[in-house]
């Protein structure tokens, strides 16, 4: 296991998405991509600001392993994700601190970042666990992690403020590694759907 994939972000190349570390020179980029209620369901804090210099700043000394995600087809700055909560000891990582633009959701691009990330942590990590938390107001992301093959674990209730001050109970999704095998194929022909013309 080469431990330094651990502490550094990785790069990871789709045919629709690129994901790679974030840098300073990304905020005007995510600043751009950001619209209207893309972060409506983060909790209260930074990270629920509308992307900036100071939000970027933060995010890149948090920790976390912060990826800007970029249209691959068009070279825009989409969003970002993170992975965090990373134990090697454990082998587990959380993926999460994610949004895209608006006018990407519903395409390939969430998934195929999704399939990056999970073959980076089932892969190149060689993690057992992979956990994702939702804010159980947040309908539409629930869907989607669900869509990806994921499995509901629990509730956290009361676990964190959101932005309205009301208290946010967080599900837990995860997919774990022997399940893994079986998932993947399901999440590549959700990305082949999104990618087919209707």
């Amino acid at each position: 296991m080469n431990t330094d994939h651990w502490r550094e972000p990785p790069t990871l190349s789709g045919e629709f998405v690129l994901l790679r570390p974030t840098v300073m020179s990304d905020a005007e980029g995510l600043a751009r991509a950001h619209d209207g209620d893309t972060l409506r369901y983060f909790p209260f804090g930074i990270e629920s600001q509308p992307a900036s210099r100071e939000t970027l700043r933060h995010a890149l000394s948090s920790g976390r392993q912060t990826l800007t995600q970029i249209d691959a087809r068009t070279g825009e700055i989409v969003g970002t994700t993170s992975l965090y909560n990373m134990s090697e000891l454990h082998r587990r990582v959380t993926i999460g601190y994610t949004w895209v633009s608006s006018r990407v959701r519903g395409t390939p691009i969430n998934p195929e970042a999704k399939l990056l990330l999970l073959d980076h942590v089932f892969g190149t990590l060689d993690a057992v666990r992979a956990e994702f938390t939702v804010d159980d107001l947040n309908v539409r992301s629930r869907r989607a992690v669900t869509a990806l093959g994921a499995k509901e674990d629990g509730a956290l209730r009361r676990h964190a403020r959101r932005r309205d001050g009301t208290w946010r109970t967080t599900i837990v999704y995860s997919v774990i590694d022997e399940e893994w095998p079986s998932v993947r194929p399901g999440l590549v022909e959700l990305i082949r759907r999104k990618s087919t013309p209707q």
